[in-house]
């Protein structure tokens, strides 16, 4: 076996003459200094304003959260700006059951409507109203647990020629209120373009979801995919409102002592009800002639073709 060539030693040396440093010099392996923070705080990327006390008013745009269980002796937060996220934490606003005091207050007015808000993530009890909104466009409420309060639980309030429209009230469960569960007021104004989806809505004391129109409008809104159940009077009622959609809603075990429905519309037109169930209601469906519905299919057992029971639209009465 040959051994390996040897490489001359001059040229070995001539190598390290002509490269010189540049090999093993590449710097020191020590870092300079403490690395510096590269990661924002969430008040960098979302500057948030706490409350931490009762009543709060705001009365600025902006990012407000709650940092703990509160309580109150009057209102709870007064809203009197558009822009305004208010985040509950997951926490509690708790009154002491005062007349007109509101767990959240939408302040708006007719010269001075608010917008793009949204309140979401806890829990409201113990006022008069959980929520009170006025004059309120646009904006969005969500997450919540609205229950024990002494009037409604949530009331979109158009009245008093102002306008409440274009808001979504979605994911919340509203329940054991002394009177509604969720509110939609025309008034002499409008409440229009509403909806309400995805809701749990029981045993309140009053009607379910109540949308009124009176003198004004309560026209347009969307009532999509809730559980209504063990409420007094009406599970859904709508009156004097117009081209309302009602759909994928069950409704279930009114209660009351005089007539109690399901669902029932009066003074209304061109309202659109499809694939709702009402069960165990005094009276299922009483629905105004000018309304359009899907067929009403009262079968029991399996369902066939008959009475309308495959079409895609059919609403259910048991």
């Amino acid at each position: 076996m040959k051994s390996p060539a040897r490489i001359p030693t001059g040229l070995v040396a001539a190598l390290w003459m002509f490269l010189g440093t540049d090999v093993m010099a590449q710097g020191s392996l020590t870092p300079p200094g403490v690395p510096g923070e590269t990661m924002k705080t969430l008040a960098q990327v979302e500057p948030r304003t706490p409350i931490s006390s009762l009543p709060y008013t705001i009365n600025e745009s902006g990012s407000y959260y709650v940092t703990g269980n509160l309580s109150s002796m009057g209102d709870g937060i007064i809203i009197q700006s558009s822009g305004v996220t208010v985040d509950l934490m997951g926490f509690s606003l708790t009154g002491d059951g005062g007349p007109h005091d509101y767990g959240i207050q939408v302040n708006g007015s007719t010269n001075a409507v608010i917008e793009n808000l949204v309140i979401k993530g806890g829990r409201i009890s113990g006022f008069n109203d959980g929520l009170n909104c006025s004059s309120m466009n646009n904006s969005r409420i969500e997450g919540l647990v609205v229950s024990g309060n002494t009037d409604d639980g949530a009331t979109l309030n158009g009245g008093n020629s102002g306008q409440c429209n274009g808001n979504t009230i979605t994911n919340c469960t509203i329940s054991e209120n002394d009177d509604k569960g969720i509110y939609l007021y025309g008034g002499n104004g409008q409440c229009n373009g509403n909806t309400v989806a995805n809701c749990t809505i029981g045993n309140n004391a009053g009607r379910g979801i109540d949308l009124v129109g009176t003198q004004g409008q309560c026209d347009g809104n969307t009532l999509h995919g809730n559980s209504i159940k063990g409420n007094v009077d009406r599970g859904i009622a709508i009156y004097w409102g117009d081209g309302n959609r009602v759909e994928a809603n069950t409704i279930w075990g009114t209660t009351g002592e005089g007539a109690t429905y399901g669902i029932r519309t009066v003074s209304t037109t061109d309202n659109l009800f499809l694939k709702n169930s009402c069960v165990g209601n005094g009276t299922n469906y009483e629905l105004d002639p000018d309304d359009t519905f899907g067929p009403i299919v009262e079968a029991a057992g399996e369902l066939g073709t008959a009475d309308g029971a495959s079409h895609p639209w059919a609403n259910f009465s048991r």
